[in-house]
């Protein structure tokens, strides 16, 4: 593999997140590239003919632009290759919605990671190039949490998803409206999203208490009425609609998670699919300082002419600068593979707070996009990961099935401090929850519960149960294989997993999420307490 020096590699990754020299949108300039070879020790990727380094550079920053775009579109391609929407769990054909009729049981279910038990979800992809869809959202109980995430091509979430903390989201009829669109719209719509691409990933969640009623409320009441209608057939007929059925492309692999398959390809496969993917999902007006590099690489086109990437394109003469974008490639694969550090909290938690809408922050988009794509806007979603005890943030104090721990949350106050239940707001709720280090459910022993929820003050039936607060209004979460002593702690026990020959230590992972989370929690105030050896 081509050696690429440290100092390089930095200046890279911080160009792409500042916007330095490195993806200026002009090109580079001897004395620039000078400088940057000579910051690197005067070392460039072995096989980097001198000539191509502007190629390189372009390449990289593009690689870097482009990964949540090529992202989607993989995933896009899985999800949708399906010819019913209940044929395979979270999957459904282009313009059609996978509707949740259960909660996950179980380690066997793998289709997703870190699955929620908490709540049911609906989720499709959606191309409004050519026309808008009418997206009917039906009446909601206030007392029952729901955010229906709307995710554009880069993964940005919309402002105007709707759900729970919008009080203008009322039932009705809701528009979704690619870039290109420009006719009118029926009137007596409830609302009209606009979107800065033609490919949309609705993830919907709803809260449910886990009873076998609840969760078929859930699924008759509010997923079966949920019905995306293109805009032709909803002036027609209305929500009366009927999908076409669509064909299923045989030579897809269907097995292969996206992202594995978004990391194995090559200069040629990668920049393809984000050509492709960029003439119905062109670059927003904030990207216009990428757009020259897009433009040198023939990823977008000109006025003059139109985009054409294809390694083809490329003749002997100019051989040189394919073997550049293949370096480039290599490089932006290094950079995302080793992420910085995420800052824990003070009790070894990690908890992000700026995901979900990241402007020209181009880095840190592709590493969410990488590593946890689909994300919510802190200001719907917060989330929590622990990998570690109280005592230390290294590998001697990773969360192990072989310890007994505790999270004691202390009692809410008025000034919503640190350390205790977390606040939220509106009919919002947290719940914390164990998974296997693989991210899929423990199976646990039918006494104990893979979550544990409350509503900031008040326990939330999830999993068909209810916590057990302390008399003062605080919470005890007992972690551990074997069951604690005493019915106060049965009651809030999450049973870690027990040792395997995969996972001898029975090492596992406690997720925390905060829906409609106080202002506390997302300006910091607020942090989780630690997992205590107990």
């Amino acid at each position: 593999m081509p050696t690429l020096s440290r100092t390089l590699s930095t200046c890279l990754a911080a160009a792409l997140i500042c916007g330095s020299v490195c993806i200026h949108a002009q090109e580079a300039t001897q004395s620039d590239l000078n400088q940057i070879i000579s910051a690197a020790g005067g070392q460039l990727p072995s096989g980097l003919d001198p000539g191509s380094v502007q190629t390189y550079l372009d390449g990289v920053a593009a690689y870097i632009y482009g990964y949540p775009l090529v992202a989607i579109g993989m995933t896009e391609r899985v999800s949708t290759n399906v010819a019913d929407p209940m044929q395979q769990l979270g999957r459904a054909p282009i313009n059609q919605l996978y509707r949740a009729q259960k909660l996950p049981v179980g380690s066997t279910y793998k289709d997703v990671v870190l699955p929620s038990t908490t709540t049911m979800y609906a989720t499709g992809f959606y191309n409004l190039e050519a026309e808008p869809l009418i997206l009917h959202i039906p009446a909601i109980s206030s007392n029952r949490f729901f955010i229906v995430q709307l995710l554009d091509g880069w993964t940005n979430v919309s402002r105007r998803s709707p759900g729970s903390r919008l009080s203008s989201i009322t039932p009705g009829d809701y528009a979704l409206v690619g870039p290109g669109w420009k006719d009118d719209l029926p009137g007596g719509l409830a609302g009209v999203i606009h979107f800065d691409t033609n490919t949309v990933w609705q993830i919907m969640r709803v809260l449910t208490t886990g009873t076998d009623d609840d969760q078929s409320a859930v699924y008759n009441q509010i997923f079966k009425p949920l019905i995306p209608v293109p805009l032709s057939e909803f002036i027609e007929h209305g929500t009366d609609y009927t999908p076409p059925v669509l064909p299923v492309n045989p030579s897809i692999d269907g097995v292969t998670q996206p992202i594995k398959q978004v990391d194995s390809m090559d200069a040629c496969g990668f920049f393809g699919t984000m050509s492709a993917m960029m003439m119905s999902n062109p670059p927003r007006t904030i990207d216009a300082g990428i757009v020259p590099i897009l433009q040198r690489l023939g990823i977008i086109g000109t006025a003059d002419k139109p985009a054409q990437f294809s390694c083809s394109m490329y003749t002997p003469e100019t051989r040189s600068k394919e073997i550049a974008l293949q370096l480039a490639v290599l490089t932006g694969k290094r950079i995302l593979a080793s992420p910085p550090d995420q800052a824990l909290t003070k009790t070894n938690w990690s908890v992000s707070l700026d995901v979900g809408d990241y402007g020209i922050h181009y880095l840190l988009r592709a590493e969410v996009a990488k590593y946890a794509i689909g994300a919510n806007r802190p200001q719907d979603a917060v989330y929590g990961y622990g990998l570690h005890d109280s005592v230390g943030a290294n590998d001697d104090h990773l969360l192990y099935g072989t310890n007994n721990y505790v999270v004691h949350f202390k009692a809410p106050t008025a000034k919503k401090l640190a350390l205790e239940i977390p606040p939220v707001d509106g009919n919002g709720f947290w719940s914390i929850t164990m998974y296997n280090i693989n991210g899929t459910l423990v199976d646990n022993s039918g006494a104990s519960y893979h979550a544990l929820a409350t509503n900031g003050k008040q326990p939330r039936e999830v999993e068909a149960h209810f916590s057990c607060p302390n008399t003062d209004g605080s919470l005890d979460v007992y972690v551990q294989s074997k069951p604690p002593s005493g019915a106060q702690a049965l009651c809030n026990w999450l049973e870690s997993p027990q040792p395997t020959a995969d996972n001898p230590k029975a090492q596992f992972i406690l997720f925390l999420r905060m829906y409609w989370p106080d202002a506390a929690i997302t300006n910091g105030q607020w942090y989780p307490p630690g997992v205590d050896p107990n």
